[in-house]
């Protein structure tokens, strides 16, 4: 009774399937009928609801199939559908429409196709799924509007552009386009991934990026060499590649092949991209897929050649050929008594020998019969029973093959479960353990030796499985693995996964571990270091390689208007100019006068600007303060003649270390543009800065607007005082009040501890003589020599200004023409005016030659007192920055020097005057002029006739002078220098002779300071 009703329902739900699959039928064809009538139906979609779409798709193979009339022969569903079963031209002619209709469709070029709101599920015309968004189809080239995260993640990802700069890209279309430069960038991004025009607009779209028509010619005209490799229809596409869903992509026939763990890290390594962490979501168990077929209780073993030790048994058939005086071939099958009974032989026992023994036996006695030869094989073999237990999918007693071998009785028993052991599968014989076999070794280095080969009663029993350890990440291998025992090396261990691959990272492999049954525990192994091989696995650890960063060390990266942009190794002591040599040059109508190197400092990766000079840097190959020297991860960007025109700039002033124009990049604040400066300087007054800012308000008016901004908190990321800046802003940094480095000065000579003094404002020499402990013994305080920086750049002008003026008057007295035909009158030497004569030029110029280079001395003349006197008196000056004071030791002598016929240092002597020290020296010879005769005393003050005679004693008695004597009688001081000077003849008396003096008497000057420190320090 219940047979007949189950049988009833059979028949019933059957006739309901057929009855189903005739309306589905009908409902296709009359929806293929529209398609082929023209666009009457909203472009061939009329009719066609979107639930009923997805209804199909869910119906799998019968469902597709049906939509051809026709159905597939392997579908298991096949008898049940009524429809003749499809041939390999149906399939191939659908399969050539279906690829004939994605790229018109995708590209929204079919007829009629005007985006009806109903065609949101399966497309009958591309034969892909999931076609949503009609309007996508005609603006956006079948990609879709709109991705998930996922989705958008993968493709950004792919394409190597990372969330942040895929925010920034967008923020600069808002705010009023992108720059070549970032067009160029996209165009590497795009082309770098092979994408072909076609994808370029829907990719675009669909991460959210609205491009000009002009721009989107500009990828596509970048990105179409991309796509001469071959069509569509045989290449891969791009879009799938990178993760994309088939509405967002054209999708090729392999496009469901997952990649490989090596395509996914060769295809991520142009991302920068942290790469995941290992994880453990799709691990398995290693091995069990060998044995994994259906059960069977008979596992043949044909077509295998027979060797000379198989041991012959019951069930065994021979075959007997006989040539010769009798022709026969006879079958022997060995009975249950192990013999053979061979005609006009006899029986012969044959069980238990072996094949060859058994050849040799028969044919020597089949040699017996005269005439006949003979030649023995096998025919049919015989089979036996063997026991396969344990944990495998179906235990039990199988008959099999006398040639399988174990591996061949575990496949007939459905391979083994997942808790079963591939490492310790035991063969047992006459209760006896004959093998333990590693199923490893054959399936890690193909090694057989451990296949036994099974004898009738045998016991193949597999345990339950032993220790296990995981291990995921970058091995090329990663799965669970079966220890051979608990305690193997963690290196051994990871050569079972195949090792680690070239992108993991060896110098921290962690091992998680539960310790004790308690707690899991983390340990972190370093493969370089010799410890590593002594670390144990037990059981339950997982294993974790984690990949190396992507971060790529020892590179620098240029971009933009050079001959080949990219990357490019560093090394130490790298330039500027290296880096674009490498290059291969800078590309024609390239802006030199500017160029961005953005580096990252510190630990935490700050990035930092640093503006160049590029037409500079490539002059100074050696190295220079613009061929500025690289660092590791620089991004050097060289800007074109065309983008620096429409470049928006700002500009520093003021207390900043390189002020000057700069150029304005999206987002950037005033730290940005103090950092592009060089920082601000030491004497930077950091409370407040003024921003002047210059806008045109409506397009009608300009306005000027002024902002206080305070550095400090600027520089430390307080966005409040840190304001964003728009083109043209001017940013002043003042010097605070009262700004210096510590003023210096240096006492040398007779004090008890000479060296540089710190001096403070208005310290004055008798301060600082008693810091450096007070004067020595024998220190001479009149001869003090202080030299002040301020007045020897005084003295030094107006000696510049001395000898420009001497020039002067040679080349006039050399282009007088008087003088010429003067000189040329070489007969008559009397003629000749003494003030233009060739002996007065001659000496002129030597006065130059002598004076060339002489450098003024900077000494301010004062007139020391002792130490308990001269902070009363007026030259205790006060010292100023960089003053040099030096005390002499006493000098012994006077100096005279110049025109006389023994210039040299006289002994002092008490009393003498200057004509007594003249005398001792020979007095003046033939070439001085003794009106100008001078005295420079030690102090540094000079004495001259003319200055005796204006001095106030002369003024007040006017005899003194010749009752005195002058300067002849003047009695001189230890340390004091006689000069005589040359006598010259001079054109313009009132003129030449003071600049000539002036020059004379600073070389004499020189000349007295050098006699007085040579001598006595």
């Amino acid at each position: 009774m219940s047979s007949n009703i189950r049988q009833a329902v059979a028949t019933t739900l059957k006739a309901l399937v057929l009855l189903l699959a005739v309306v589905l039928f009908c409902s296709t064809a009359r929806a293929q009928m529209n398609d082929s009538g023209g666009g009457a139906l909203g472009g061939g979609a009329g009719g066609y609801d979107s639930s009923g779409a997805d209804s199909d798709s869910q119906n799998g193979a019968v469902g597709n199939t049906m939509r051809r009339g026709c159905v597939d022969p392997s579908d298991p569903n096949a008898d049940e559908s009524g429809l003749p079963p499809c041939t390999n031209s149906d399939n191939s002619d659908d399969s050539d429409q279906s690829s004939q209709g994605n790229p018109s469709t995708l590209s929204g070029g079919v007829s009629g196709m005007t985006g009806s709101p109903r065609m949101s599920g399966s497309s009958t015309m591309s034969g892909s799924s999931a076609m949503s968004g009609a309007q996508g189809l005609g603006g956006a080239q079948g990609f879709a509007n709109t991705m998930n995260k996922q989705s958008m993640a993968a493709v950004i990802q792919q394409l190597g552009i990372s969330p942040d700069e895929l925010g920034s890209l967008k923020g600069e279309m808002a705010s009023g386009g992108l720059s070549p430069d970032d067009m160029q960038e996209l165009c590497l991004h795009f082309a770098a991934k092979q994408l072909s025009a076609n994808d370029v607009t829907g990719i675009a779209k669909s991460l959210g990026l609205t491009f000009t028509d002009q721009q989107l010619a500009q990828l596509r005209s970048c990105t179409g060499l991309a796509g001469q490799g071959g069509s569509d229809e045989t290449t891969t596409s791009p879009g799938q590649q990178m993760g994309m869903t088939p509405q967002q992509s054209m999708s090729p026939a392999n496009s469901n092949q997952p990649a490989s763990s090596v395509e996914s890290q060769f295809r991520a390594l142009d991302s920068a991209i942290a790469p995941a962490a290992p994880s453990t979501r799709n691990l398995q168990q290693f091995g069990y897929s060998l044995f994994a077929s259906r059960v069977s209780t008979f596992a043949p073993v044909a077509n295998v050649p027979v060797s000379d030790d198989y041991v012959i048994g019951p069930g065994d058939q021979l075959k007997m050929l006989m040539w010769g005086r009798i022709n026969n071939t006879i079958n022997l099958t060995v009975g249950r008594d192990g013999a053979v009974s061979i005609p006009e032989i006899g029986p012969l026992q044959v069980a238990g020998l072996n094949f060859a023994q058994t050849k040799k036996l028969i044919e020597d006695h089949a040699g017996q019969i005269t005439g006949v030869k003979v030649d023995v094989t096998m025919g049919k073999l015989k089979t036996i029973q063997v026991y396969v237990v344990g944990e495998v999918s179906q235990p039990g007693a199988y008959t099999v093959s006398a040639l399988s071998h174990v591996s061949n009785a575990l496949g007939a028993a459905g391979g083994i479960t997942k808790i079963g052991s591939l490492r310790k599968v035991e063969l047992r014989r006459g209760n006896q353990l004959v093998r333990v076999i590693d199923l490893y070794s054959l399936l890690l280095a193909g090694n057989e030796q451990g296949d036994e080969q099974l004898q009738p009663g045998d016991v193949i029993f597999v345990p339950v499985i032993g220790p296990v350890v995981g291990m995921v990440g970058d091995v090329k291998r990663p799965a669970i693995y079966e220890l051979g025992r608990s305690g193997e090396p963690l290196d051994s261990v990871i050569k079972l996964g195949g090792g680690i691959s070239a992108f993991g990272y060896s110098q921290r492999v962690q091992v998680e571990r539960v310790d004790a049954h308690q707690k899991r525990i983390a340990l972190d192994v370093d493969l370089n270091q010799i410890r590593s091989q002594r670390f144990d696995i037990r059981d339950g650890d997982l294993i974790k390689i984690y990949p190396v960063l992507p971060t790529q060390q020892d590179i620098v990266t240029v971009r933009g208007s050079v001959n080949r942009p990219g990357k490019f190794e560093w090394h130490q002591g790298m330039r500027v100019a290296d880096l674009v040599q490498l290059a291969e040059g800078p590309a024609p109508h390239t802006f030199f006068k500017y160029a961005l190197i953005r580096r990252k400092e510190g630990k935490a990766k700050t990035v930092r600007l640093v503006p160049v000079d590029l037409g500079e840097a490539m002059s100074d190959i050696v190295g220079g303060p613009q061929n500025i020297s690289l660092e590791q991860e620089d991004e050097l960007t060289v800007f074109s003649e065309s983008q620096m025109k429409y470049l928006p700039t700002v500009q520093a002033f003021g207390e900043v270390r390189n002020p000057g124009y700069y150029v304005m990049s999206q987002g950037m604040h005033v730290s940005d543009l103090i950092y592009l400066a060089g920082g601000l300087k030491d004497d930077a007054y950091q409370k407040n800065a003024e921003i002047a800012r210059t806008q045109v308000i409506n397009g009608s008016h300009t306005s000027h607007t002024f902002m206080d901004v305070d550095l400090r908190a600027a520089l430390s990321g307080n966005d409040e005082h840190n304001p964003e800046l728009v083109a043209n802003d001017q940013l002043f940094v003042r010097r605070a009040s009262d700004w210096h480095l510590p003023w210096v000065v240096m006492v040398k000579g007779m004090v008890q501890r000479p060296g540089p003094y710190t001096i403070h404002d208005g310290e004055r020499m008798a301060s600082v003589l008693e810091r450096s402990g007070g004067l020595l013994p024998d220190a001479y305080l009149p001869a003090t020599v202080l030299i002040r920086q301020s007045i020897k750049e005084l003295q030094q002008k107006r000696l510049d200004e001395a000898r420009a003026r001497l020039q002067q008057s040679i080349v006039r007295i050399q282009m007088n023409p008087g003088t010429m035909n003067q000189l040329a009158a070489t007969q008559n030497p009397q003629s000749q005016n003494p003030a233009t004569s060739p002996q007065t030029l001659a000496a002129l110029q030597q006065v130059l030659t002598e004076t060339e280079g002489q450098q003024a001395q900077g000494r301010l003349v004062i007139h020391m007192h002792p130490l308990n006197e001269l902070a009363n008196s007026p030259d205790n000056v006060v010292l100023v920055d960089q003053d040099q004071v030096t005390i002499p030791r006493r000098p012994d002598a006077v100096n005279v020097l110049g025109q006389v016929y023994s210039p040299n240092a006289i002994v002092f002597r008490p009393g003498l005057t200057t004509r007594d020290y003249l005398n001792q020296a020979g007095g003046p010879n033939e070439g001085a002029d003794p009106d100008h005769i001078m005295v420079i005393k030690a102090d540094g003050s000079v004495m001259t006739d003319e200055g005796i005679k204006s001095s106030k004693e002369s003024t007040m008695f006017p005899l003194l002078p010749v009752i005195s004597g002058g300067l002849m009688s003047a009695r001189l001081d230890p340390g004091d220098t006689v000069y005589v000077p040359e006598k010259l003849i001079y054109e313009n008396k009132m003129q030449e002779t003071a600049t000539i003096t002036q020059i004379i008497a600073n070389a004499a000057s020189s000349l007295a300071v050098i006699g007085i420190l040579g001598a006595s320090l």
